[in-house]
């Protein structure tokens, strides 16, 4: 054989080879997971991925658990009584902060909130890589008026004193900019705004809120949410918000956080649900959070006329729905209204509750549940397809970790501090003393008539 032959069935093996790597490239490019791919449209991807997964698995993404330095922290400092006592301060009877970092890359744990350290969040991300179908984590966290619990997130006046504005684009402003922040250290998530309507001036939460009227509140919670989600336009730079309390904590009895409620449909749709139907319409938030409170003796964890008749079917909320915390164990404990737990569990999804917050006895209890029939895997499908649905928006699939270089960039920056030194100037009650009425003299006035709802 010459050396051109020779040449030849060289070249014409390279060629061979070549053809071979194409093939094999090409085959492996078929292999990937249309799940994976983000030209993919959504509802495909949701599809793709939930047809992989197991009836446990599904039931994981609906099953959040608080952050492992939150365990840690306590297990420094918490009795072994206390610790052996269950759910106590963000603790798990019977399972270690270790114990969760196993779990959490078998897959079986969907969400976390309150971790508060950028590391911790990326931690979590790679452990949950590390799952069979490397599904994201979504975290939460409290952004009530800035990223707060997160140390040095700019912190911008209480929503009392927002809503003191009546400036709604300014509240957007800094709604937009808490989104920002969180995403900068790994949130996804902000258990933001409350929108309950504040009726006692007694109730501890009247900070937290917009205040006693129906029309301020939903601009306030419209103008908030709009900030927060942007309408995941950009999904690195936008959270999910979560409206909430749904409903009536600000008329408990005695003002108390988490009292009975008694009041008229009337006046509940008009003054109370005026807020959420609202800011569902126009906004559509893509999560809701029931309050702690029952309203006309049924605890609102476990009430299907108002999460699902009202909220989903006549307002068209399409978000998924997360229980506050332990709310949904608080059927049983607190309300009476089960004799178990696990009863609890169950009445409280069927009445339309998607998300668990927080701890490990929900993943079991949810299986025997469905074993028995008293739950069904339709029920348990459609709480799963909203969970991934909203990591697939947010780009947790492409996306789930975070550069700590660019913090700096983002958080307590000057703009984001102007933002909240305005809020808190145009927040300003000023009372003018006119005629001198102030103070009142039992010697200028023989008779004094006090009225108003807050009296």
């Amino acid at each position: 054989m010459t050396n051109t032959e020779k040449r030849g069935v060289s070249l014409r093996k390279l060629g061979l080879l070549a053809l071979l790597l194409c093939f094999f490239f090409d085959v492996n490019a078929q292999k990937k997971p249309l799940y994976l791919d983000p030209k993919q449209p959504t509802k495909s991807r949701v599809k793709d991925l939930m047809d992989r997964m197991t009836l446990e698995m599904k039931i994981a993404q609906m099953c959040q658990y608080v952050g492992l330095e939150h365990m840690r922290e306590a297990e420094k400092n918490i009795s072994e009584q206390e610790l052996l006592n269950g759910h106590a301060r963000g603790f798990y009877k019977g399972l270690h902060s270790e114990g969760v970092e196993r779990i959490v890359k078998q897959g079986v744990i969907g969400s976390f909130l309150h971790v508060l350290d950028v590391k911790e969040a990326n931690h979590l991300q790679k452990l949950a890589e590390q799952s069979p179908l490397k599904i994201p984590l979504l975290l939460g966290i409290d952004a009530i008026h800035g990223n707060g619990l997160m140390s040095g997130s700019t912190i911008y006046p209480s929503p009392i004193t927002m809503a003191s504005t009546f400036a709604p684009s300014l509240i957007e402003q800094s709604f937009r900019q808490t989104a920002l922040e969180m995403r900068a250290v790994g949130m996804h998530w902000a258990f933001s705004p409350n929108i309950e309507v504040a009726r006692d001036p007694r109730w501890g939460r009247v900070g937290e809120s917009f205040g006693e009227d129906p029309f301020l509140v939903t601009q306030m919670g419209i103008a908030s949410v709009r900030g927060l989600q942007m309408n995941i336009i950009d999904r690195d730079k936008s959270v999910l918000a979560c409206i909430k309390h749904l409903t009536g904590g600000g008329i408990g009895n005695n003002g108390t956080n988490a009292s009975p409620v008694e009041i008229g449909e009337g006046e509940l749709r008009n003054v109370f649900l005026a807020p959420f139907k609202a800011t569902i319409e126009k906004t559509k938030p893509y999560s809701l959070m029931p309050a702690h409170n029952e309203i006309n003796g049924v605890p609102c964890h476990a009430n299907k006329w108002l999460m699902t008749d009202i909220v989903r079917n006549e307002y068209g909320f399409e978000g998924f729905i997360v229980s506050d915390w332990m709310d949904m164990e608080s059927l049983s404990n607190k309300h009476k209204m089960t004799p178990t737990v696990k009863d609890a569990f169950q009445v409280s999804v069927d009445a339309g509750v998607d998300m668990h917050m927080h701890g490990p006895i929900f993943l079991d209890n949810i299986k025997e549940l469905i074993a028995e029939g008293r739950l069904t895997e339709v029920r348990i499908n459609a709480a799963c397809e909203k969970i991934l649905e909203a990591k697939f928006i947010l780009g947790l699939f492409e996306n789930r970790y975070v550069d700590e270089k660019k913090i700096s960039k983002t958080v307590f920056i000057k703009e984001h501090q102007q933002t909240a030194l305005e809020i808190a100037r145009k927040g300003v009650v000023l009372l003018k003393n006119r005629k001198q009425i102030l103070p009142i003299s039992s010697q200028k006035y023989n008779n004094i008539l006090v009225v108003g709802p807050n009296m």
